[in-house]
């Protein structure tokens, strides 16, 4: 039988805890005996399934964000202007703001990291524009693809490029310049 890592462990404990699999099961995947991992389970305190009801909380909240979205993205450009001021208005207001941009920077160096195409970086580049349009002037605003900036020449951003601008701190600037290069 092998020796599990520190890390494999905390995995076993969140397939236990948060996929609901059994100690059998657990034991099976990671190749350990099952005697280990309930003696593992019952020292550190493991709760079969505790975590079930988050998980599914949080992909309804997702599914409910995703129509959110969608609705949002059927209004005319000065609604949506409009809905994101009051709903930054409104999380300001509960102390929210903060702990919204950093979740918001930590998903954006996920997906940064996943982007392979240009169509990623296209799609997380309008992503960016729709989570801070008021940082621009409706009149202002100019749209480029990726696939125009590419047929006028302009250097695509790479996810290794992004990566590197986020790490700098530097990455709402990168976004906008590359998203709208009309306007640097």
């Amino acid at each position: 039988m092998a020796r599990l890592t520190a890390e494999q462990w905390e995995q076993a404990r969140a397939d236990y805890e948060v996929r609901g699999i059994s100690l059998g099961d657990v034991a099976r995947t990671y190749g350990v005996a099952t005697s280990s991992v309930s003696r593992r389970a019952r020292a550190e305190g493991w709760t079969q399934g505790r975590l079930q009801d988050l998980a599914a909380r949080k992909v309804a909240a997702v599914k409910e964000m995703a129509e959110v979205e969608t609705q949002t993205q059927d209004l005319p450009l000065r609604f949506q202007h409009t809905l994101q001021s009051v709903v930054q208005e409104r999380l300001q207001a509960e102390g929210l703001l903060a702990s919204l941009d950093v979740a918001l920077a930590a998903k954006a160096i996920t997906l940064a990291h996943q982007a392979t195409s240009a169509a990623d970086i296209e799609t997380l580049s309008r992503a960016r524009k729709n989570l801070a349009p008021a940082q621009q002037a409706p009149a202002q605003q100019t749209t480029v693809t990726v696939n125009q900036q590419a047929q006028a020449g302009a250097a695509l951003m790479t996810p290794r490029d992004v990566l590197e601008d986020i790490r700098k701190g530097a990455a709402l600037r990168a976004w906008d310049e590359h998203a709208n290069p009309a306007d640097s």
